[in-house]
């Protein structure tokens, strides 16, 4: 009985597949579970929404697991803070969001704005159309590297087959 001799396509299909399957296994979404306390308050903080209905118990955790990116550069610690100090206190105030806080330098109540805030560009726009801004999200340059390292692998599997096909001993023509 002659032994049969894998080819070595067949062996880089199944391990494209096999990749293709644990990829698309692992970026399943996971709004499919039920979201942890503290995510539900960063992506609150992300949509503008109030921090004052979760538990102080919730906003430490929300405080332990900030993202690096958002501890940087926002005032995300202090939204969550103020609105720990605030539930701790006993205080039923707004809890804050993004653009919470005080009055303005005149002493009234009105809400504080930016001067000369271009609007959103087409680019920031579709970003955020991705749904890449709540707090478990994958980054789209992970997704755009992973991309890239996959075309590349499979360039690499694809020249190896060419070399390997053209080493191959031809039979001698009569």
């Amino acid at each position: 009985m002659p032994s049969m001799r894998i080819r070595p396509a067949v062996i880089v299909l199944l391990l494209v597949v096999v990749l293709a399957g644990l990829a698309g296994g692992t970026a399943a979404p996971a709004q499919a579970k039920g979201k942890a306390c503290w995510e539900r308050v960063i992506d609150d903080w992300l949509n503008g929404g109030s921090l004052d209905k979760y538990s102080p118990k919730c906003l430490q955790a929300a405080l332990k697991n900030i993202p690096e990116d958002l501890r940087d550069y926002s005032d995300i610690t202090d939204v969550i803070s103020a609105a720990l100090q605030n539930k701790l206190r006993g205080g039923g105030g707004n809890g804050g969001g993004p653009s919470s806080g005080g009055g303005n330098e005149n002493g009234d109540n009105t809400p504080r704005k930016l001067q000369n805030v271009p609007d959103r560009s087409y680019y920031r726009r579709a970003i955020d159309n991705l749904g890449t801004t709540s707090a478990d999200s994958l980054p789209i340059p992970l997704l755009v590297l992973a991309g890239l390292g996959t075309a590349l692998l499979l360039t690499a599997a694809a020249l190896a087959g060419r070399k390997r096909l053209k080493a191959r001993a031809r039979p001698p023509e009569s």
